[in-house]
């Protein structure tokens, strides 16, 4: 969790919103979290949640009181997890064009701050849930549930609204099903995996990618010679060639 909403809205006519478990990094790091620390309960609760039987709030509350892990644990984990190789220069390019950049999870902030940390991205503003560690036990806290949807831990939906300035576009980048409600808002998509059959099968326009390098070089292609993001779809590349 980080409260940087008002300093990004005023930066520039383009926002840049990154999901992180398996976009950001290699892996999806709490899915890999859970699995090895959960058990069993992982893959209950996960079905569940695909099932649309339960929320991603509740999800992320069954695991957390399954996980038989450490605070030590889960940071040696979070410490041996990897990100895009391209991740870090298309942080640069943003950086370089000025252009609003932040990262939205429907993970958990103490694994995030590890990772982007050893990274040298600690500047990088996320949003996410929290988690503490009381008792033994990993206890999440969802601070901005109730201003989201109801059915997300972390709306991206909620943010993608708040964190949009007047007049600015907005570029998701994604790769799961936690990203389903801010693909419906943002003017350009970015998708891989899960994110990509979802927005095939409910008609969203989005280009598929690999990794950030195809991301920053689909994204310079969009910007040349117009300065900002084109929504007349006829100026946009086709995504069927990534």
């Amino acid at each position: 969790m980080e409260n940087s909403e008002d300093k990004m809205s005023d930066r520039t006519d383009l926002l840049i919103l990154v999901d992180f478990d398996g976009t950001v990094t290699q892996n999806d790091v709490g899915a890999l979290l859970f699995h090895t620390f959960a058990g069993e309960e992982h893959k209950k609760a996960v079905s569940l949640w695909l099932e649309g039987r339960i929320s991603s709030r509740e999800c992320l509350e069954r695991l957390c009181r399954s996980a038989q892990a450490t605070e030590p644990d889960v940071k040696e984990f979070a410490l041996s997890q990897k990100i895009d190789e391209n991740f870090s220069g298309f942080v640069d390019l943003c950086k370089c064009r000025d252009f609003g950049l932040a990262i939205l999870s429907d993970g958990l902030d103490y694994y995030i701050r590890l990772i982007l940390n050893k990274f040298g991205l600690d500047r990088l503003p996320f949003f996410s849930n929290v988690l503490r560690f009381r008792d033994g036990k990993l206890a999440p806290e969802f601070p901005y549930f109730d201003q989201g949807c109801g059915k997300c831990g972390n709306c991206k939906r909620y943010h993608l609204k708040n964190l949009r300035g007047k007049d600015q576009k907005v570029v998701y980048i994604g790769d799961g099903l936690s990203d389903r409600c801010a693909v419906t808002e943002a003017n350009v998509v970015f998708a891989k995996n899960d994110l990509s059959t979802f927005c095939q099968r409910e008609g969203i326009r989005h280009h598929r990618y690999r990794d950030f390098g195809d991301v920053s070089q689909m994204l310079l292609e969009l910007l040349e010679d117009q300065g900002t993001v084109a929504t007349d779809e006829s100026q946009l590349p086709r995504p069927g060639g990534i």
